[in-house]
């Protein structure tokens, strides 16, 4: 039965392995999202057409940008988490 423990926590060393490369792939992704999510944003807020006369309908029409910044933000620190809980 010894034998069997080994067994089971080499598999279990394997794929704590296998899970933080998962996890550090997906954090490398997050974060190139992020970066083009940042950009979009600054391109955006130098925009400015004609029928946005009041600063309301801006920040309405910038507040998908906003959004879509944040949730890569919310990605990558629960995923550092998640690396910081296997390591």
């Amino acid at each position: 039965m010894g034998s069997l423990t080994l067994v089971r926590d080499d598999t279990r060393g394997v794929l704590t392995d296998r899970q933080r490369e998962i996890l550090e792939k997906e954090l490398l992704a997050e974060q190139q999202l992020l970066a083009k999510a940042q950009k979009d944003l600054v391109d955006q807020e130098s925009v400015r057409s004609g029928n946005e006369q009041n600063y309301a309908r801006v920040l309405e029409r910038l507040q998908p940008y906003k959004d879509n910044v944040d949730l890569h933000q919310k990605n990558i620190e629960a995923l550092k988490r998640e690396l910081g809980n296997i390591r």
